[in-house]
């Protein structure tokens, strides 16, 4: 049962029995990429007394706010390049190569209050910097005009060693890409009207009829080399497709509309972005007339198909539609965009900003922008 009492002002605190500090995953060390994303974590233990630790007191939300965190050499605040909060942030909190595996965060050293010492409360803080180095930190507060310092106590976790290494910046040579063939492929309708003079009666012969022709979907996947990081977290803002912006639109950020060997191909960068939706292009009409044979053929097809864009969240995940011809000429080449992307790994590295280029209907190469 927890008696600890709120210090309404009667009782004046004189002593802190237990204050202390450790990372989050248990470790007294920790190790971040300086990159102003990733966070280590800071648990900062405190049991608050009245004198002669007899009876404890629970510390206000304020109070455990007006916990700061210093540099134990200068005990002065810590410099500006190194910041902290107690938001917590999606990113990894710990370097693989430093991980020290789970241990009991709730220090309790110091003087006991009883053989049924009360647990401590906790405040935690995110400590993330830009500055790379090492920095040893430890913690003070003032309480009913009393200045306690963590590093004023003689027993474990009185301060904590913090280091920060060159993060990585993710150029076009960084990554490699994956292939999916025919993740999903159907039909899709095309109306047929024919019309061709004949030399007897009835003069013409008609033809109405809708033509199931193949779609095929691919998918192709852009992840960071093992060699040369780690996984895909999240992509900032997605630039310069046809539309950025809408998803409700079949065009959503599709890139390409080209062609080769008379068949069509839609290109769309969903970065992370999965769902299940209409993807694809504008209705088409066609007409022409073939002299050689005195046949109007009139073609009428709309290259819009239900897909899922991805099945996957820890990659940049494009796909490629193709729409097989109804008839040479039907399917015409219109204006490609060059999509940019940046993206940040599941430490908070970022890479720089980078750029779709199309080798041809099948193939593209990254561009840095």
């Amino acid at each position: 049962m927890n008696t600890q009492q709120k210090n309404n002002g009667s009782d004046k605190i004189s002593g802190l029995p237990t204050f202390n500090l450790i990372l989050a995953d248990g470790s007294r060390e920790g190790h971040l990429f300086a990159n102003g994303n990733m966070q280590v974590g800071v648990v900062i233990n405190i049991i608050a007394t009245t004198a002669m630790a007899e009876k404890p007191i629970f510390l206000s939300p304020e109070q455990l706010d007006s916990i700061e965190l210093i540099d134990k050499i200068t005990h002065e605040k810590l410099p500006i390049e190194w910041e902290y909060d107690s938001e917590e942030n999606g990113y990894l909190h710990q370097i693989p190569i430093s991980h020290t595996g789970a241990r009991d965060a709730h220090l309790h050293s110091g003087k006991n209050l009883s053989s049924n010492a009360e647990a401590p409360q906790q405040k935690i803080y995110w400590l993330k910097t830009k500055k790379i180095g090492t920095i040893t930190i430890t913690a003070r507060v003032t309480l009913d005009g009393k200045t306690f310092s963590a590093d004023d106590m003689a027993h474990t976790g009185s301060h904590l060693v913090i280091t920060s290494y060159k993060p990585i910046v993710y150029h076009a040579d960084n990554f490699e890409f994956i292939t999916e063939k025919s993740v999903a492929n159907g039909t899709y309708d095309v109306k047929l009207h024919s019309d061709q003079s004949t030399p007897g009666p009835p003069g013409h012969n008609i033809i109405n009829r809708i033509n199931h022709l193949p779609w095929i979907q691919n998918n192709y996947y852009i992840i960071p080399k093992k060699e040369s990081g780690y996984p895909v977290h999240d992509i900032g803002e997605i630039r310069n497709t046809i539309n950025d912006n809408n998803p409700t639109q079949y065009d959503y950020r599709r890139f390409t509309h080209h062609t080769r060997a008379e068949h069509l191909y839609l290109w769309f960068l969903w970065g992370q972005y999965s769902a299940k939706r209409t993807a694809g292009a504008d209705y088409r009409h066609f007409f022409n007339y073939e002299r050689w044979n005195k046949k109007e053929v009139t073609l009428d097809a709309t290259p819009q198909v239900e897909i899922t864009t991805t099945p996957r969240v820890d990659v940049v995940s494009l796909s490629r539609l193709y729409f097989e011809s109804p008839y040479p000429g039907f399917w015409v080449d219109e204006s490609n965009q060059i999509p940019q992307f940046k993206l940040h790994d599941i430490y908070g590295n970022e890479s720089v900003v980078l750029k779709i280029i199309m080798d041809d209907a099948d193939t593209f190469h990254l561009q840095e922008g």
